[in-house]
């Protein structure tokens, strides 16, 4: 790699992305550590979804960022997340749709039920896709 660490920043140029594009990742394939004795140990698969999905996002974007969200969020920072703005998400909050705290007069979410609400939602995009799809074919 070509990419220079800064501190917890890795910085990559041109011959990183390009690389990135032309790495091969096989469905089913296994990310390994190899040592230098030749002993080999595989990466949790929770860890090959992270780097598997940072060497994606670099491919296809050119940069990536990889961090910890915190177990409590803003308003702001769940909506974000969401993708709605922050009226809509309190006014989901006021229908119940998704639980949340206060924190003196701040209004807080849990890092959980943010995700899965944002899964809930992508599973409900995917579900009117797919109907939409079929009803298409209704059509023709």
């Amino acid at each position: 790699m070509t990419g220079m660490l800064t501190r917890d920043n890795i910085t990559i140029d041109d011959v990183d992305v390009q690389l990135a594009v032309e790495t091969p990742r096989p469905q089913g394939a296994t990310l390994v550590l190899r040592g230098p004795d030749g002993s080999e140990i595989e990466l949790p698969d929770r860890i090959q979804k992270m780097l598997l999905g940072t060497l994606a996002a670099v491919a296809e974007t050119g940069e990536a960022s990889v961090g910890r969200v915190p177990e409590e969020l803003t308003s702001t920072v769940a909506a974000e997340m969401l993708g709605v703005s922050r009226p809509t998400l309190m006014k989901w909050v006021g229908e119940g749709r998704i639980a949340s705290f206060k924190v003196g007069s701040h209004t807080r979410f849990k890092r959980g039920d943010v995700f899965a609400l944002r899964e809930e939602r992508a599973k409900e995009r995917r579900a009117a896709f797919t109907a939409l799809r079929e009803s298409d074919q209704d059509w023709s």
